[in-house]
Parts: C-alpha cells; sequence; structure tokens
C-alpha cells in the first residue's frame, strides 16, 4: 500500500528491511494472540494480513493451521515472501480495490499500510475493502500513526543494518505539516565509512484515535480496544493498534 512518491530503499531491498524490522514482527504476533484469545477463544481459521511485507506474520498463522493469506503492492517485498515461505499464498493487490473473492474471521494490518493513503477518500476505500471481506464479528488488529498535537513524536531516529554483505546506518529527519496531518520523512544510509550510500524519503498520513474511529465505524467496524504501540525494550512509538469488530452483516 505505497503513495506513488514514496521512495524507500529497504522496499526495494526487502532482505534488509528483515534485518531492520526483525523485531517488529514479534510484536505483532503477541498483539494478535491477546486479541485472538480475548475475542475469538483462539486462532481463526482464516486470516488477511493487508501490508504483508515480507510474509513473517502470514507464515506465522500458517504454520499454525490458519488459512491465512497476505497482500501487499510491492513486488520486491512479496517476491521475498514467495521465497521464503513458498507454501503461503501472497496477492499484490492495492487494497483500496482488492476484490479476493471471499472473506476472513481476521484481518491484520500493521506498518505504514494506513499511512501510506494520504486522503480520507483512499483511506475510507481502504477500509470498506477489509470490510467487505471480513465475516461478521471478524477482528480487525489495524495499526496507524497517531496524530496528538500536544504530545511529542516518538519515532525511531536511528536504523541499523549488520548483515555479512553490509553493515550500514541511516539517520532519519521527521517534519509534520498539522494541516494535512503528513508526516515527512528523510534518511540517509551511510556504510562504515560514513559516506551516504541511499536516501529515501516518505510521506505518511497521521490520524488521531477519534478520527480513525469515525472512519472505522463508517466502514462498519465497532472499536473494541486501543493500544499504544509498545517493543520489548519499553519503547512507545507514536503509532496505536485498534482491534474493532466486524458489524457488517453481508458477509456469512
Amino acid at each position: 500500500m505505497v503513495e506513488g512518491q514514496l521512495t524507500n530503499f529497504l522496499y526495494r531491498n526487502p532482505q534488509l528491511y528483515d534485518e531492520v524490522y526483525a523485531n517488529s514482527h514479534h510484536v505483532d504476533v503477541q498483539l494478535c494472540e491477546r486479541a485472538f484469545d480475548r475475542y475469538l477463544g483462539g486462532m481463526p481459521t482464516t486470516l488477511l494480513d493487508v501490508g504483508c511485507g515480507t510474509g513473517e506474520d502470514v507464515a506465522h498463522f500458517a504454520a499454525q493451521g490458519v488459512d491465512a493469506v497476505g497482500v501487499d503492492l510491492q513486488p520486491q517485498m512479496l517476491e521475498r515472501a514467495a521465497a521464503k515461505f513458498p507454501g503461503a499464498r501472497f496477492v499484490e493487490a492495492d487494497i483500496r480495490s482488492l476484490d479476493l473473492g471471499r472473506s476472513f474471521e481476521a484481518i491484520i494490518s500493521f506498518g505504514y499500510a494506513i499511512a501510506n493513503l494520504h486522503s480520507d477518500l483512499d483511506i475510507a476505500a481502504a477500509l470498506h475493502s477489509m470490510a467487505a471481506h471480513a465475516k461478521t464479528s471478524a477482528l480487525l488488529l489495524l495499526e496507524a500513526l497517531a496524530f496528538q498535537p500536544d504530545t511529542p513524536l516518538s519515532l525511531p531516529s536511528q536504523f541499523t543494518i549488520d548483515t555479512p554483505g553490509l553493515r550500514a546506518t541511516a539517520q532519519a529527519r521527521y517534519e509534520v505539516d498539522p494541516g494535512s496531518r503528513i508526516l515527512h520523512r528523510r534518511r540517509s544510509w551511510r556504510d562504515e565509512s560514513g559516506v551516504t550510500t541511499a536516501e529515501d524519503f516518505a510521506r505518511f498520513r497521521m490520524l488521531s484515535p477519534e478520527e480513525l474511529e469515525l472512519l472505522l465505524a463508517a466502514a462498519g467496524f465497532e472499536l473494541l480496544e486501543l493500544h499504544d504501540r509498545e517493543f520489548p525494550d519499553g519503547e512507545s512509538l507514536s503509532s496505536s493498534v485498534m482491534v474493532a469488530t466486524s458489524r457488517y452483516t453481508g458477509t456469512p
């Protein structure tokens, strides 16, 4: 789910993406499993991962016997996912117009899938698409960048790649346009000698919890829980995870 002006070094090099975001998968899985136990009484039988990236979450749940499908708009990421997990199903598609012809008991979307959509119309289209793929009372876990004007941003400023073939660090710089609620991020990647080897730029839409709750309700979801995004080392990021249930009655 990537907005057209985004250029991301890690998306173009998904093996390095796996290196940088290795811890995120474990946090995602823990959040999901707690919510599944609480609201579904255990693992769902079917699951859709929106913005699945290199497929770690899809593979995890497929290994638990879940019929899991991953969707992403980045072909390089999906190629990496398919190579790592040949038994799992991955689909290249835009969530705004997705039509898999089936529905799921759980839908998850972590990372910046929604944040890469900048207009209210596009975000609404994505949420309605998720609703169209949700069984009645399906569970949705959705991560969004939180817009809280009175709270300082807490976003990672340092990124590290440490592989046998490449060691590099990146310094991220952020700017927020409060009018459009767009977060601009620039990263400069430097090798061990300090030489800049790559730069990337991205724009992310930030949403207040109240705004996202209204958008979810308009798409047919009821909010159950809201969590700040936290990692095992105690770091808390400026993003939130919504746990919601589908009220949509058109899908059995």
